[in-house]
């Protein structure tokens, strides 16, 4: 079960995806989004230290990992520096790195572990 709709996601990221939520069957872009949206939960979820027991799912997960994860299928999106800066500094390397996604998970991340 995904921690973020399709329909939450456009309307943060203002995609004015067309078509009827929560499908939106006659954008084309849709299937492209929905990828990007498992592969940035995949993403947020591996920076996380140790992994949330039990797993969240979408009645308790995090506002802050919500947010990480629509930041990070926009910055998916983009395909711009900034955009791929942003999600390498997830690789938990550089917890310095001036990330905003970084700044939203670093508290729900044990270095120790990780």
């Amino acid at each position: 079960m995904a921690l973020v709709t399709l329909a939450q996601v456009n309307a943060a990221l203002r995609l004015d995806l067309q078509g009827a939520a929560p499908g939106f069957e006659d954008d084309p872009r849709t299937p492209d989004v929905t990828l990007k949206i498992a592969q940035a939960e995949d993403i947020v979820l591996d920076f996380i230290q140790p992994a949330p027991d039990p797993a969240y799912d979408a009645e308790t997960v995090p506002p802050r990992v919500t947010a990480a994860i629509i930041m990070a299928v926009g910055y998916l999106i983009d395909d711009s520096e900034e955009a791929h800066e942003a999600l390498a500094a997830l690789s938990g390397h550089d917890l310095n790195h001036r990330s905003p996604l970084v700044g939203l998970l670093k508290r729900l991340r044990d270095p120790s572990l990780a």
